[in-house]
């Protein structure tokens, strides 16, 4: 509709100016000039409006000829099955078949209304013929609309055009008129759009209508309309004559239009199949070709190695998954060190001027802004980046690649065992250490027990219980010493079998007071009946003092001191059966970034002075000597949660 408006409006402003002109300058003209001009305006009329409806018909129409690139994009999307490519055909023809009505109703108004080519006698049937041609593209729209007959649908058009062809040719001039080649045009449309046999079909059925649609005029079975742009000659007596009617131009021109068809359709259809094959070809070349792409970029992915070829103008040529995942940050986000990859010393920028191979290694730093998802839960990430130039057979550089490899991983075990390497060394020294100091305590508490059992009655009262206080103080650094002994150089002690609730309780006797001057709220919950343990209780009294005392620091303007038993039991990591003591309390927590060294000895988060950083490692090894396992649980700001597991006695 929009269509049709376009073209009555083009038509009423050429008119329109046509009046004003004619009724402003042109009033003098003869008769027979403004006749002249009157068919000018019609030709011209009617050839802007065929141009301008084309050029919107072809411009709404699908372009199924129009080459789609072979990429990526396209090898991935569904290619159309037999049935929709015939429907993308079908409409194709549908549209161009627009244009033959519009081409075809203007010829035959400029032909027989105007100029006078043809006699007005064919005007009709001209007329009916082209009504025909447009009601059998409405039929073939709503066929395709509804689906039906679509396999037969492009070779029932092409027929069904031959014949209103072979009928219009008839009523303009017959073998006489020159678009008797527009034949040859189905022949090439069938050799592109349908096979070779179909198209040969085509050539054979065009080829039979034009003989006979020839035979018919020349034996005079139908009319011959005389097209008068066609010359004709005078025989003696004033009879005109017809070219139609002339033996040997009849077989000639129906001998040399079946020759033209067939090599047409036999040109095409060659060079169709050449050029499908073809294509069937570059599309296997690029399926392979994206297939090896994809298996080295997932071959990459699973070695977890990122890649990169860079242009001669440093530019990214390509880049696997990896890669864009570990340097390509999105908007909004920073990583810094990741100018050392673009900047004028980088390693790609060195390569392409002296081609040598590169090792380097690149630390990226958490920035102002959030990381991306490879090194969101690091502050740093370290890569190791070999760069590499791509030569041609000259040995030219084409192309630069670079490998990155995620080594942080190793360099944090690197440090690991470095670490442990020095802390073996402090162990043992610490173990020499204890064990000097262990010698002279061991004196000074004989001495101090002889000394109140002996002359206790010519001391005074508070003598000796200062005394006793100082034998209590030596106690405690025997059992520390002997601690750090064991920590240093593991061994058996004594083990009996004893209610894990008695060394629990001697441990809270101790902090007792010192939990109630700082504010601190015990809360015991030991559950009854649990399993006997095989332990040394001195060991275990000195591991839950330690906890107990560690929990009191961490809660310095008061809190809750939790000590909980399960009837649950638990299974180490040898599969043996244990009971678990539970030490909570209600305190800053740890930060899960020192959770991994809270065991080592000499590393403390306490102020100078408040701690040796001695007394979780000394726990660690008891509780290793005992045969059992500790674990830590904690959140910044919620507590901190140590979990004892101790083997049950079988």
């Amino acid at each position: 509709m929009r269509l049709s408006l376009y073209a009555l409006g083009l038509i009423i402003l050429i008119y329109g100016c046509f009046e004003i002109v004619e009724r402003t300058w042109l009033t003098g003209l003869e008769m027979s000039a403004r006749h002249m001009l009157h068919m000018v305006r019609g030709v011209f009329s009617s050839v802007v409006v065929a141009f301008f409806v084309g050029w919107m018909i072809v411009k709404n129409s699908p372009g199924f000829l129009e080459a789609a690139p072979i990429d990526e994009e396209w090898l991935q999307k569904p290619h159309p099955t037999e049935k929709e490519r015939v429907q993308i055909y079908a409409r194709w023809f549908i549209a161009m078949r627009w244009i033959a009505v519009l081409l075809s109703g203007i010829l035959v108004f400029v032909s027989v209304r105007l100029v006078e080519w043809l006699p007005r006698e064919v005007w009709w049937p001209l007329v009916l013929t082209v009504a025909a041609l447009a009601a059998f593209n409405i039929l073939y729209n709503l066929l395709l609309r509804w689906g039906r007959g679509i396999p037969m649908l492009l070779l029932l058009q092409g027929y069904i055009d031959l014949i209103i062809l072979t009928l219009l040719l008839h009523f303009s001039g017959g073998v006489e008129n020159p678009l008797s080649m527009m034949m040859i045009f189905h022949v090439i449309i069938g050799g592109i759009l349908v096979s070779r046999r179909q198209c040969y079909w085509i050539a054979a059925t065009a080829s039979l209508l034009f003989a006979w649609l020839t035979w018919a005029e020349w034996a005079e079975l139908v009319e011959h309309y005389t097209l008068q742009l066609f010359p004709h000659f005078e025989q003696q007596g004033g009879e005109m004559l017809h070219p139609a009617h002339h033996s040997a131009y009849v077989l000639s021109r129906g001998f040399l239009q079946s020759v033209i068809l067939f090599l047409t359709a036999y040109f095409v259809t060659t060079l169709a199949e050449r050029l499908r094959e073809n294509e069937r070809r570059l599309e296997a070349m690029a399926a392979r070709a994206l297939a090896g792409q994809q298996l080295l970029e997932q071959s990459l992915q699973t070695t977890g190695v990122g890649l990169r070829v860079l242009g001669c103008d440093l530019q990214t040529f390509w880049a696997n998954a990896r890669w864009k995942e570990w340097f390509e940050c999105p908007p909004g986000t920073t990583w810094e060190g990741t100018e050392r990859l673009t900047d004028t010393n980088s390693p790609a920028r060195q390569t392409l001027v002296d081609g040598e191979i590169r090792v380097t290694e690149i630390v990226f730093e958490k920035g102002a802004s959030t990381l991306p998802l490879a090194a969101a839960n690091n502050d740093e990430r370290v890569f190791q980046l070999t760069t590499a130039p791509l030569r041609d057979v000259s040995g030219n550089i084409q192309q630069i690649v670079e490998l990155a490899q995620d080594i942080t991983e190793q360099k944090q075990t690197q440090a690991q065992m470095l670490r442990a390497g020095k802390l073996a060394t402090v162990g043992e020294l610490a173990g020499q250490v204890a064990h000097e100091v262990n010698n002279p305590i061991t004196i000074i508490s004989g001495k101090l027990r002889l000394l109140l059992a002996d002359r206790r009655s010519d001391m005074a009262s508070d003598i000796a219980e200062e005394l006793g206080k100082v034998l209590d103080s030596t106690h405690r650094v025997a059992r520390v010493a002997q601690g750090l002994l064991s920590y240093c150089r593991p061994a058996i002690g004594r083990r009996i079998a004893l209610d894990v609730r008695e060394p629990i309780r001697k441990s809270l006797a101790m902090v007792g007071e010192m939990a109630k001057t700082g504010g601190v709220e015990i809360e015991e919950r030991l559950f009854e009946g649990l399993p006997v343990i095989k332990a040394n209780a001195n060991d275990l009294e000195q591991v839950f003092l330690n906890l107990f005392l560690n929990a009191l620091d961490a809660m310095p303007e008061g809190g809750r001191l939790t000590v909980s038993t399960s009837p649950d039991l638990l299974r180490l990591q040898n599969g043996k059966n244990a009971i678990a003591v539970v030490v909570e309390d209600s305190g800053a927590g740890i930060d899960e970034t020192l959770r991994e060294r809270i065991f080592e000895p000499f590393f403390t988060t306490k102020p100078d002075g408040r701690g040796t950083g001695l007394g979780l490692s000394i726990c660690l090894g008891l509780v290793q000597s005992q045969g059992g396992e500790i674990e830590v649980g904690s959140a910044s700001g919620h507590g901190a949660q140590f979990t004892v597991k101790l083997p049950v006695d079988t």
